[in-house]
């Protein structure tokens, strides 16, 4: 604790910094006062805001942000096509409404004239579900597409031509053509902001080698470690985790590790399987193997997806340039700049298991970015002819024994301790606001942004005493 009982940042403690404080069940906020369907966009933007509601998806970036741009489109992303992942489906099996409210309000944000939700033909029973909602008003204005069983078909830029036709510009946004992608549990969460509800908890799954596969909904900073033990594993010898999905999660110690906003999945697999070991391998080795075997078959190009829609990004070229020459005037390296990251080169397409991915990550940092050329861009004519259907990158990945239909959903976890990140979003850390000793009811603000910065708050996950504050983490204990 500092002298004058102020937080890490600098102010004091209270409930004076707050602007959404703790509300228990059945009240709201003043947007949640209102009815949903005369909120006007301010007020949107302002209770999304309030309730630190960022891109659940992965990427993080703060919602109001997002929503403040204009966009003719709006696309509800519930693809969900990582593999082993499943906690998308779960929550749009049981929270559907929700989904489409959240859906409704952002596409007022926007002024959207089409909104669409997209999830793949094969949840059936998810399909079902929302179809009850969408034969009547006003969830009828929402398009539902159905769409097919490849991967990556969640990735917004290949989402969006799916959905639209529309082909993002290499290095541009889906706003460049028009159009906002959002994650289907980030509409849950925008629903809940327009209920005075600010984002407390996560749903996450809990698959792979895992015991006993199960989807929770965990307060915002669980340890993974209480997570794992929730379903089974008592034990990691032999095994490894990632925080995501097989392709694009990260490689992570359980017992360091604790879910945030982002979380979405966490997958147990055996040490030396392929996915854990393309992660595992040192850049120095992958370089010397890229120099002593790629043979520039180029397979790594021809089924990537951003080169398929039309982008100027070819992995093989990159490869071979970047073991020998890595001159910073060099087009050819920073085309890597366009890689989306989604591992097919690395953990599909090359028949040598080298790895392009962890190449383009490293040379994203050395070389400057190109410039969005802004012309337009025309996909090629085998996209559809090279789409990667899921089972057989499952197969090759060797965890199709491990896939299967969603896990259950085993309900709300209660934990005793948290350690709640207050960097969970693109732009600035959240700054602690509360000190050591101070007792915190479930959604009181305990970090804030300042006025102007790009950034979420941070609401307490349960009521709980602090016991612990720092410029990066606020420990929380039941």
């Amino acid at each position: 604790m500092r002298p004058g009982g102020q937080s890490p940042c600098g102010r004091a403690s209270g409930f004076a910094f707050t602007a959404l404080l703790y509300i228990p069940r059945g009240q709201t906020n003043f947007a949640g006062s209102l009815r949903r369907d005369m909120l006007e966009q301010d007020e949107i933007i302002a209770s999304i805001r309030e309730a630190g509601v960022v891109g659940a998806g992965g990427g993080g970036f703060p919602t109001c942000a997002k929503l403040s741009a204009k966009a003719d489109v709006l696309i509800a992303n519930g693809a969900e096509c990582e593999a082993l992942c499943y906690c998308d489906q779960v929550l749009m099996a049981l929270h559907a409404r929700d989904v489409l409210d959240g859906l409704l309000l952002a596409a007022r944000a926007v002024s959207a004239k089409r909104i669409i939700l997209a999830l793949k033909g094969k949840y059936e029973a998810q399909v079902e579900g929302f179809k009850k909602f969408l034969a009547s008003a006003p969830y009828d204005r929402i398009e539902l597409l159905q769409l097919p069983d490849v991967y990556p078909v969640g990735d917004e830029f290949v989402l969006t031509f799916e959905a639209t036709g529309r082909v993002i510009p290499q290095g541009g946004l889906p706003i460049d053509v028009g159009v906002i992608v959002h994650n289907v549990a980030t509409l849950h969460n925008i629903a809940r902001a327009s209920r005075g509800l600010p984002v407390t908890e996560r749903m996450v799954s809990v698959c792979g080698e895992a015991p006993r596969p199960a989807v929770y909904m965990v307060p915002i900073g669980t340890s993974f470690d209480d997570l794992l033990r929730a379903c089974g594993l008592t034990s990691s010898k032999g095994l490894s985790v990632l925080d995501g999905g097989v392709m694009m999660g990260n490689l992570v110690d359980p017992g360091r590790a604790w879910v945030k906003k982002t979380t979405s999945a966490i997958v147990v697999l055996s040490s030396d399987s392929r996915a854990i070991m393309e992660r595992s391998s040192s850049l120095n080795r992958v370089f010397k193997i890229s120099m002593s075997v790629c043979d520039q078959c180029t397979f790594c190009t021809e089924l990537c997806p951003r080169y398929l829609l039309g982008h100027n990004i070819r992995p093989h070229l990159i490869m071979r340039r970047s073991g020998f020459t890595r001159a910073l005037g060099d087009g050819v390296l920073a085309e890597s700049h366009f890689c989306s990251e989604c591992g097919i080169c690395s953990l599909y397409s090359c028949p040598l298991e080298i790895s392009p991915r962890r190449v383009n990550v490293f040379l994203k940092q050395e070389y400057p970015r190109p410039r969005q050329d802004g012309g337009s861009t025309q996909p090629r004519p085998e996209y559809h002819d090279r789409r990667l259907p899921s089972s057989r990158l499952k197969a090759r990945l060797g965890v199709l024994h491990l896939d299967g239909p969603p896990p259950t959903f085993a309900g709300q976890l209660e934990v005793s301790k948290l350690k709640v990140a207050m960097q969970q979003h693109v732009g600035e850390a959240a700054c602690p606001i509360v000190v050591v000793g101070e007792r915190v009811k479930k959604g009181q603000l305990i970090a804030s942004i300042n006025k102007g910065q790009l950034g979420a708050p941070i609401h307490a996950p349960i009521d709980a005493v602090v016991i612990e504050v720092s410029a990066d983490i606020i420990t929380l204990e039941r």
